[in-house]
Parts: structure tokens; C-alpha cells; sequence
């Protein structure tokens, strides 16, 4: 790996890999808010209906969550990790047995046969071993699969791949474990480590003990839990043991001072952090899902501060966290590690000068505003702290909001530019694009242009334009309605990928459905307004034909606009006529029955196509564009163009030239016999009311 490629790819994968843990995070958490709400009349009553052990199923969905999530991290973040070298380095690594290789090794270090092994490592307070281990078990195995070494292999007939690869693995993921078994060993024999992290653990404590719960030991537990964050890593997890024994422990000092009658002593607890700077979560989130509905103009962004606005008022906030995202983010990077420290200062003052009494309850993190404050002081100054600190942060974030949404729209712009270079990259090698199925960048786009193009199509915010088709006497007598899809601030997206992630996310007869709806109530409009004889062309892909729905729509669509069926016009490209399948056949019959006429599109490219003009019956033929744009220069498309026309009259069908941009190219089609064009040297294609006023101008 290049020095670029090793720095990029594990940040990479631990982003990834954290984000597909979101729905354990949320079900985990969601569970601890209905477990420990703190309202008593709740507790008493669920007490009453449903036992004294009412709890218990939330207890058992914790365990299914934050007491595994070390493991799950593990697994998560190898299989990406593996994912993402196989896509950049072109290796067949199978990913799924790099993540079985990580998740021994890190059961290994931790030695589930040692006399002092907790469980309580296989859960969050694990996360920061397992993301060392992820990241060493998954390289070591990947460099050691990829050495030529002698290998056992099976050659059985009939034997699975998968099997081979297993085959193959062994070597490699012996010498892995053993590895990690022998730095467990020496680490228990030359330092007397039984226990990685409870060994950080206490380093960890011993720092902040020394300090004293000073105001320093506070500033530097939020910027080491801010810090983890920004680098992907779950910083309140990574530091839950400091939290839990210096500042869980200071409390519980301040209630014992209460209970003997003496003044609480200590301003920093955690109960002072998670009610007082942690507002709904890590980097105040609240505060950034208020900014982004105030400040934010973007649609998707504020559609998601708006579905992360009740997980975050219970200081859940892994969905805005991931999800704008904050992680390895440089726009936030700023406000995410400020805003907490002002709260920590802000609140430390307020406290220390007696505006607000120390906190001396303990409540659980995940207690919505307002309420923790009161709980946590005992006095409405808690809450009304918390309302100044709210106010302050979301003054903080909105400047860096308007920032990030430019940076995202460079960066989306340029996403969308490899989008549609790597669908013309397959289109070009004739192969189908398979964009959704990608978990690199071009697959979050595509998934993302698609859910929004499903949400367009539900609104029907899809636009249709129509390029006037014109005689040689400059008479309009047909229009190629065209789809134009507008998204936001990006403007019209590449209409073939539009289609190509349409049938991928097999929503193209929806797709269809709102096209051909739109065009036939156009074409009503046309004819109400006396313009009887322009007939209107609509594309459709091959898919479209094969499943059969395109014929009942357009039955269902010509009976709801009573417009004539030979004022309607499918055309199919020739790559579709050539495919040639039975089911294609049988849809075009059956447009053919309705009335509807058939255009040949893009004709000239292919050089086994002649035989399918007498088999498909159609009524109009388009010249390829390759041909008309080298008329001029190019003698032999004067030829070819020549012959086709000729065909056409002994066929019967009409021929078009598409892309007519140049006087001399229509004197030359005209010359050839060719008197029907489309192109700019007329029009580019036109919404309908500026379509209307085109055709009321052609016919003065």
C-alpha cells in the first residue's frame, strides 16, 4: 500500500464499520431510556403492570447490544477494512474471513481462561482495544494472504470456492492468531498485563486522579472524548471508565458531604457533564440539529435533523452523528470540540460563583433537557442553565452549518461526476451498471440520488420537456418528450443514470408511469387547444417492455386523457431492439394493437439490425447522432444515411435526423431525401409551456 492509501484506509473503515453498528446503538439505547426514565409515576407503573422484573427485557436487549459492541465492532470494522483493500488493491480477499480472523484475535489478547476475565470487555468499555485489534489482525492477515507460500488447497471436484478460500486461509490466519496469543503472553509475563484494557483503564484513572477533579482534569475528559469522536472512535465509551470512577466517584462524594451535613465539594461529576455539556450527546448535538433547522437550506439535511431531534433530546445522537457525518469531518471539527469546552467553562462558573448549585442527583444520561437539569441541582437554575448553554451552542453552529453545506455541495457535485463516470465506464463496456450494490463513495450517491428520486416521484417534482420535431417546410409535427430530472442546487441530473438507478432500484415503471402520465396529459392540453397533428414520442428501456406493466399503464393512461393512440409514439433504442427476447416482442405487439406508433432510435450503429424493421413493423426510424454530427466531413455517412432513407420508402417507415444543429446538415439530409429533423437548429428541448408558445410561433 502506498503512504496515501495506508492513512486513508483504516480512518475509512472504522467510519464505515461504526456506521452499520447504528441500529444496535439506537436499540440499545432506546431500551436504557425506557429502562431508566426518570419519572416516578412511570416506574411505579410499569412496576404494577408488568412486575417487578418489567425490567429485564431491556436488561437482556443491553446485553444483545453495548455488552457485545467490542465484538461487533470488531467483526464491523475488519469486513470494511477488507472491503475497502480489495476495492482500491483489486485483491478477492474474501472479507468475511478477515473479520472471523480479527474477532479470534481479539478474543485471544483478551484470554476468555484467564481467572480475572470480565465480560464487561466484550462491551463498550472494550471498544478502544478492539479498534487497535481490527485494524493490526486485519492488516497482518491480509500482507500474509497475500504472500506465495506454499498453501493447503483442495482440488475436489465440485468443491465451493469458498471452500478453496477457507483452504487457502488457514496458513495465514493460524500465524495471525498465534501472533496476538504471543502478545498476550508477553505482555502478562514482561509487564504483568493480564488485562489490555483495564491496563488503560487505569493509566487512564491514575491521570485524572492525580488531578483532583480540578477544572483542568474536566476540560481534558471532554477533549480527549471529542477528540476520540472526530477520529471515528465512540469517545464516551473509550472514556466510560474514567467517567464511571473519578467523576461517577466525585457524586457520590457530594452526597456523602450532603448526608453529613456539609457542602458538596466537587463541580465536576458526570452527572455534570452528561446534563450540563453533553446535551444530547457528544459535541452538543442538540445544539446542531436546532442550527441546521434554523440556518440549514439544504433538504436532505434538514430532513435529517428533523428524524434526529427525539433520539437527540434523550441524548441519543449516533443518526446525526454518522449521519451528516461529524466523524473525520473538517468543517466541524471546530465547533464540535468548542462548543463542549464553552459549556464546560460556562457551567463551571456558573456553579463555582453560586448561580446554580452543584449537582448532587444522580440522573441518567439519558434524560431529556430541562428535566436533568432540575433533577441533577434540585433547583429550575439547573434547567435555566441549560437553556443559556442551548442558546450559546446553537449560536456557535450555525455559522459552520452554512459552511458545511457549500463544502457539501462541491463535494456532492464532484461524488455525482464519478457517479456518471463510472455508469458511462460500464455503458461503454457493455456491461450493466450495478451502482446500489457498491459500498464505496459511487454507492452512497447512487443510494442517495435514488431514495431522493423515489421521493420526487412520490411528489411528482419530475419534469418532461419536449424538443419540437420539424419538416423541412420548418412545420412541427411531433415532440420528443424528454425526462428532466432538476435536484436542488445541482441541476438536471445525467437522464441515463437516472434510468439505469431507476431500474436498479426496479422503481422504472413508477418512472415510466409518471412520464408517460405526464405526456398524455400534455397532449390533451395540445389538442383542447385545437393542435390535433403533432404527435408525441416517449422513451422506454428494455425493462420496461420485459415485465409486461408498460402495456396495461398505457391501456390505463390512453382511456383517463381520451387522446388517440396514434398520437402517441414509443421508441426504443436499437441496443433494445437487438436483445431481441420473447418478451420484448410480445409487449411491442401489443402496443402495436393499441394504436400506439413505434421509432426506431439511434439506427445506423449497429450492423445486425436491418433484419428487425420488418420484424418489429416500425413506423419511424432515427438516424444515429454519430451519423448526422460527421455528415459534413464524412462522405461514407452521406452513403449510409442515403441508403437507409431508401429502405424507409420501400418499408414504409419514416426516417428522422437527431442532432440537426447546422444549416448545411439539414441542405444535406434534405439532398438525401430526409425531411423531418429534431435538433438545435430548431430547438432544444422546451417545458411545456415555453413548447406552447414555440408551436403558436411556428404557425403564424
Amino acid at each position: 500500500m502506498n503512504k496515501k492509501f495506508g492513512e486513508l484506509l483504516f480512518p475509512l473503515a472504522v467510519r464505515q464499520g461504526t456506521t452499520y453498528l447504528i441500529p444496535i446503538l439506537m436499540i440499545g439505547s432506546i431500551a436504557l431510556v425506557f429502562m431508566s426514565l426518570p419519572i416516578p409515576d412511570y416506574q411505579m407503573k410499569m412496576e404494577r403492570w408488568f412486575g417487578a422484573g418489567w425490567k429485564n427485557i431491556f436488561l437482556y436487549i443491553r446485553d444483545g447490544s453495548f455488552n457485545i459492541y467490542a465484538l461487533l465492532a470488531v467483526l464491523c470494522i475488519s469486513y470494511t477494512f477488507a472491503n475497502t483493500y480489495n476495492d482500491k488493491e483489486g485483491s478477492k480477499i474474501p472479507p468475511i474471513m478477515v473479520s472471523v480472523v480479527s474477532l479470534c484475535s481479539f478474543v485471544t489478547v483478551f484470554g476468555i481462561s484467564k481467572s480475572d476475565f470480565n465480560l464487561s470487555t466484550f462491551g463498550v468499555t472494550g471498544i478502544f482495544v478492539a479498534l487497535l485489534i481490527s485494524f493490526f489482525s486485519s492488516l497482518l492477515f491480509i500482507k500474509l494472504s497475500t504472500i506465495s507460500f506454499p498453501r493447503m488447497k483442495s482440488y475436489a471436484d465440485g468443491a465451493e470456492p469458498s471452500f478453496q478460500y477457507a483452504m487457502a486461509a488457514i496458513l495465514p490466519a493460524a500465524v495471525t492468531i498465534s501472533v496476538f496469543a504471543i502478545v498476550n503472553c508477553a505482555l502478562i509475563y514482561f509487564f504483568g498485563i493480564n488485562n489490555i484494557q483495564f491496563f488503560i483503564s487505569k493509566i487512564l484513572n491514575g491521570i485524572f486522579h492525580q488531578l483532583d477533579s480540578s477544572f483542568f482534569s474536566g476540560v481534558l475528559f471532554i477533549f480527549m472524548i471529542h477528540v476520540c469522536w472526530f477520529f471515528g472512535i465512540h469517545g464516551s465509551n473509550m472514556m466510560e471508565p474514567v467517567a464511571q470512577n473519578v467523576f461517577g466517584a466525585a457524586l457520590y462524594g457530594n452526597q456523602f458531604a450532603i448526608h453529613a451535613g456539609e457542602s458538596p465539594i466537587y463541580i465536576f461529576t458526570k452527572t455534570f457533564f452528561d446534563n450540563f455539556v453533553l446535551m444530547g450527546g457528544c459535541g452538543a448535538s442538540l445544539c446542531l440539529v436546532l442550527a441546521i433547522l434554523i440556518a440549514g437550506k439544504h433538504k436532505n439535511l434538514r430532513k435529517q435533523a428533523k428524524l434526529s431531534i427525539i433520539p437527540v433530546l434523550f441524548n441519543i445522537n449516533e443518526l446525526i452523528i454518522f449521519g451528516i457525518p461529524i466523524i473525520l469531518n473538517p468543517v466541524y471539527i471546530i465547533p464540535f470540540l468548542f462548543v463542549p469546552l464553552l459549556f464546560t467553562t460556562i457551567s463551571y462558573l456558573a456553579m463555582y460563583l453560586g448561580f446554580v448549585p452543584y449537582t448532587v442527583h444522580l440522573v441518567e444520561w439519558t434524560t431529556p433537557i430541562l428535566i436533568s437539569g432540575y433533577f441533577s441541582t434540585g433547583s429550575i437554575s439547573g434547567s435555566i442553565l441549560q437553556l443559556l448553554n442551548l442558546a450559546v451552542g446553537t449560536l456557535c453552529y450555525m455559522p459552520f452549518v452554512k459552511a458545511a453545506e457549500n463544502s457539501r455541495s462541491k463535494r456532492f457535485m464532484s461524488s455525482l461526476l464519478r457517479v456518471i463516470q463510472a455508469y458511462k465506464h460500464a455503458e461503454e463496456q457493455g456491461k450493466k451498471s450495478a451502482l446500489l450494490n457498491r459500498y464505496d463513495e459511487i454507492g452512497n450517491i447512487s443510494r442517495f440520488l435514488t431514495a431522493n428520486l423515489e421521493s420526487a416521484l412520490s411528489k411528482k417534482n419530475i419534469q418532461i420537456y419536449y424538443q419540437p420535431q420539424v419538416n423541412f417546410k420548418g412545420e412541427v409535427f411531433g415532440a420528443e418528450a424528454l425526462l428532466k430530472w432538476e435536484y436542488g442546487n445541482y441541476g438536471v441530473i445525467y437522464t441515463p443514470l437516472v434510468v439505469a438507478l431507476a431500474e436498479e432500484a426496479q422503481i422504472i415503471d413508477r418512472l415510466g408511469y409518471c412520464i408517460f402520465d405526464t405526456a398524455c396529459a400534455d397532449l390533451k392540453k395540445l389538442n383542447q387547444l385545437g393542435i390535433t397533428d403533432v404527435a408525441m414520442s416517449v422513451n422506454v428501456s428494455a425493462v420496461q417492455l420485459e415485465n409486461g406493466q408498460l402495456v396495461k399503464d398505457l391501456e390505463k393512461l390512453l382511456k383517463k386523457y381520451g387522446v388517440k393512440a396514434e398520437h402517441l409514439k414509443i421508441e426504443i433504442t436499437e441496443r433494445v431492439a437487438l436483445s431481441g427476447s420473447k418478451e420484448i416482442l410480445s409487449s411491442l405487439k401489443k402496443v402495436k394493437d393499441l394504436g400506439i406508433q413505434l421509432a426506431l432510435d439511434d439506427f445506423g450503429m449497429g450492423h445486425n439490425s436491418l433484419i428487425y424493421l420488418k420484424e418489429y413493423k416500425f413506423d419511424t426510424v432515427k438516424l444515429d447522432g454519430s451519423l448526422i454530427k460527421e455528415l459534413i466531413s464524412n462522405s461514407n455517412c452521406e452513403n449510409i444515411v442515403s441508403s437507409i432513407v431508401s429502405l424507409g420508402k420501400t418499408l414504409n417507415y419514416s426516417v428522422i435526423a437527431e442532432y440537426v444543429e447546422e444549416e448545411a446538415q439539414r441542405q444535406i439530409l434534405h439532398e438525401l431525401g430526409c425531411d423531418q429533423y429534431q435538433g438545435y437548429l430548431y430547438s432544444q428541448a422546451l417545458p411545456y409551456e415555453q413548447f406552447i408558445s414555440y408551436l403558436e410561433k411556428q404557425r403564424r
